[in-house]
């Protein structure tokens, strides 16, 4: 097949660790230019990985050069606008977690890309885990039978990143939209993706800007729309999801908090023929002699941010449906949006 010609836009240190660098390595892509606010950092990523183009700005990026998708990897706010711009000139775009911060724009967006025949992927990289892909063959098989629960939890003890992740105007939200979103979909994607019908909510600022001593943190690279300091999102967030088809989902996110810290996303399932966890796999399950047993999958880890990218630019190559599309991600921030709305009012929200 002929190379994907691609561009990165917003090249802060995730998109260099991972974006940049599997692109890199895939035998079939291009890296023609990268896009970055900070002209001396597009300029020196472009020199240090041998890339052709660079620049400041989407526009002079398609004034310039052509290309056949592009990799948004900017604050949140700026995704659907950078989206449509890109889509209005037949361009495909994955853009990363979450897909936008308003539903109404991302439906504009999604509009505009099913016109103009554009691929939408959204980056949740966690369903291309092994272990996450297992549990949904799992499900898929009905293995547990109907799940009429999931619980997903994230706790950090103080893990608060800096900079504008806590701008609420360039984030859409805190903890929530940074990693919740990632808890969110992949329960919601293990048990079907039912259609959500109520939302309880509750998110605050708990902790807000603690002093720990003797902590790290992690804070974007872009210096410029880091310096306000604002903090003005959620530390803390939980929430009661109700789906047409009668489960429930428990989820429960924290940046920071006064407890135990959880090592990733935990994942609980409960079915009325079995069950599973997830953070270490486990199914649990009563088998035919009516013994109840607890199993350990076994399985080789892989890098999920490797598999991601070869997914995206395998279905540009195939005109396939991505894993996540553009849809999935507009439901999810559906359910984030039910959320806040339900903590605000203090009431449970329907749809």
């Amino acid at each position: 097949m002929k190379d994907v010609k691609v561009a990165i836009i917003g090249v802060g240190a995730i998109a260099e660790a991972t974006h940049l660098k599997y692109l890199k390595q895939h035998p079939e892509v291009t890296i023609e230019a990268v896009v970055d606010i900070s002209i001396n950092h597009a300029e020196n990523i472009a020199r240090t990985h041998q890339i052709s183009y660079f620049f400041t700005t989407m526009d002079e990026l398609l004034d310039s050069i052509k290309v056949d998708a592009v990799l948004i990897c900017t604050p949140n706010l700026t995704h659907i606008s950078l989206a449509k711009k890109a889509a209005a000139k037949g361009i495909h775009v994955f853009i990363e977690k979450p897909i936008g911060t308003a539903e109404d724009e991302i439906n504009d967006y999604l509009n505009l890309a099913e016109e103009k025949k554009v691929l939408t992927m959204v980056g949740m990289t966690h369903r291309f885990r092994t272990d996450a892909t297992i549990l949904k063959k799992y499900v898929e098989q009905e293995t547990f039978g109907e799940i009429y629960y999931a619980k997903a939890k994230l706790f950090r003890r103080r893990g608060t990143p800096q900079g504008w992740f806590t701008n609420k105007e360039l984030a859409g939200g805190g903890a929530m939209m940074d990693i919740g979103v990632h808890a969110l979909d992949l329960a919601w994607w293990l048990m079907g993706t039912p259609d959500v019908e109520t939302i309880t909510g509750k998110t605050l600022a708990a902790l807000g800007t603690y002093q720990t001593k003797h902590v790290s943190t992690w804070e974007s690279r872009n210096k410029y729309i880091n310096a306000n300091k604002v903090f003005d999102v959620e530390d803390f967030g939980a929430a009661w999801i109700r789906f047409s088809n009668g489960s429930v989902l428990s989820l429960e996110i924290a940046w920071a908090m006064n407890g135990k810290q959880d090592e990733g996303i935990q994942i609980e399932l409960l079915g009325d023929k079995g069950g599973a966890s997830l953070v270490p796999l486990t199914v649990y399950k009563e088998e035919i002699d009516g013994n109840f047993v607890t199993s350990s999958p076994h399985f080789v880890e892989n890098d999920p941010f490797k598999d991601e990218i070869e997914h995206f630019i395998e279905c540009i190559q195939t005109r396939t449906t991505p894993l996540i599309s553009g849809e999935d991600g507009r439901e999810v921030v559906k359910m984030l949006q039910g959320i806040y709305e339900s903590s605000d009012k203090k009431r449970e929200i329907q749809f």
